[in-house]
């Protein structure tokens, strides 16, 4: 890591505003404080950038939120293009100003919000026209409409597909894609549609989770990462967790009504006039699905286990996925094997039918579990190696006074491979430091949870009492 001279060390190598009136503002000396937020549910970057204005440029500039902002920030030792925030040619549209603040001596502290030229393009592009092809190529079309000339990470899709698209936006239409895309390469579904600093993903959960690790984090005791000659070991202290938060495990009651542990589908074909049953079940299917942990585990036997237990839950020795609590309809239009429902021109059925029973059940589950399953904030060091969507992989240890009887030095629900959902990078001028909080998720294990037999819900043998008549309600009438 030469160049760095210690961790959290960043170079500001750009950062001008273009106002309405055409003026360009060198920003640099002015700036307390800039943030930048990714997140793999969100279809754009955002961030604020914290001023501090002696000049009254807010008024003589002027900044009333249609201004545009380059900046390109730097870690002093990375050379590589992919890991500089660089937004001086594809630049960030300032949209609000806000939270004006005089802090004495005729200075102004003020924040500036900013996004990122497409979801702006985004919002004043309607789209009223069929389209035709994969969702993948429909995906390009749709980003060329908002003007993206960014780096695509475009996962090609099956089938061909047909979009009538009602005067919607065009990451509405993305969105339609992304929620019945089925990858060209293993038929895997659950596609996200996110923007990194890196660029656009439309892209398979499981190609995200089959990326090589980039990071990894663990905590040690201050001072550790010093070498013997009195210098600090950049590398490591850069791997090092300065503070964490678990802030959501498994909610069993969201699980079985959002049919995370089981579900119906009913599929009516509206051409045929009939209907098919489908059931999905979390264990049954585990294996059918490709999970974070098969893919970082040294082997591809697909050996993850759920992070749910198929523990009995009652004495005719069911477990959580014998409810089924809720249930899908959908149509469909298939004739020999084709959608009957759109036709070309020439009156012929080229395309793909719906087929919700290939992802509509498995994407609700998987999907879910990246809400509700081993979530947890780590604050580290920054650099712009991670971004949202990357895998890196985490050590926390086993905080107990007793040991387990396996002697391990690590949680075992938070150890190995997780996924980056969401992260911010905190760039701060006072003290020149540059810190990342990522929010890290993961819906697998390494070793299965016991699940007995013998333990259903313990329940009283008697019913209790029943009280209805009228004395019990109404005892002086």
């Amino acid at each position: 890591m030469a160049g760095i001279q210690a961790v959290g060390d960043f170079k500001l190598e750009k950062a001008e505003i273009i106002t309405s009136s055409g003026m360009v503002i060198d920003l640099s000396a002015s700036i307390i404080h800039i943030t930048i937020f990714e997140d793999t549910t969100k279809n754009s970057l955002s961030g604020d950038i914290l001023l501090q204005d002696s000049f009254a440029i807010t008024s003589v500039a002027p900044i009333i939120g249609q201004e545009y902002l380059k900046l390109k920030i730097s870690t002093p030792s990375l050379k590589d293009e992919e890991h500089i925030i660089d937004f001086t040619e594809n630049v960030f549209i300032v949209n609000s100003l806000e939270s004006r603040v005089a802090v004495g001596n005729n200075v102004t502290a003020y924040l500036l919000n900013f996004t990122t030229s497409e979801i702006v393009s985004n919002q004043r592009t309607k789209v009223s026209r069929s389209l035709k092809g994969s969702y993948s190529e429909i995906v390009k079309i749709m980003l060329g409409e908002v003007g993206c000339k960014k780096k695509k990470y475009i996962e090609p899709t099956s089938g061909n597909k047909r979009i009538v698209a009602p005067n919607i936006r065009p990451f509405d239409v993305i969105k339609m894609a992304t929620r019945e895309a089925i990858s060209k390469f293993f038929f895997n579904p659950n596609y996200l549609f996110f923007e990194t600093i890196k660029g656009y993903h439309f892209r398979s959960l499981s190609s995200l989770y089959a990326q090589n690790q980039k990071q990894t984090y663990t905590t040690f005791v201050h001072g550790s990462s010093i070498d013997k000659g009195g210098t600090v070991n950049i590398t490591k202290e850069l791997a090092n967790v300065l503070d964490f938060e678990i802030i959501e495990n498994s909610n069993s009651l969201v699980n079985y009504t959002a049919g995370v542990y089981a579900s119906n589908l009913i599929v009516h074909d509206i051409y045929s006039k009939s209907y098919k049953k489908y059931q999905y079940g979390i264990f049954n299917n585990f294996r059918k699905e490709q999970h974070i942990t098969s893919h970082h585990k040294g082997n591809r036997n697909n050996d993850d286990f759920p992070i749910y237990s198929h523990v009995v839950v009652d004495d005719d020795g069911r477990t959580v996925q014998d409810f089924p609590a809720r249930t899908f309809v959908t149509p469909t239009s298939t004739a020999l094997q084709q959608d009957a429902q759109h036709t070309t021109e020439n009156n012929t059925s080229p395309f793909t039918p719906k087929k919700s029973q290939d992802w509509l059940q498995r994407r609700t589950s998987q999907m879910i579990q990246l809400e509700q399953g081993l979530l947890l904030n780590i604050l580290t060091h920054g650099n712009t190696i991670v971004s949202a969507g990357d895998i890196v992989k985490l050590d926390l240890p086993y905080n107990a006074s007793i040991k387990t009887t396996k002697d391990e030095k690590n949680d075992r629900f938070y150890k190995g491979a997780f996924f980056v959902k969401r992260l911010r990078h905190d760039f701060d001028f006072s003290d020149k430091k540059h810190k990342t909080l990522l929010t890290l998720v993961k819906d697998s294990l390494e070793d299965t949870l016991d699940g007995p037999e013998d333990v259903p819900e313990p329940k009283s043998k008697k019913f209790g009492e029943l009280y209805e008549d009228r004395e019990d309600f109404y005892p002086n009438m």
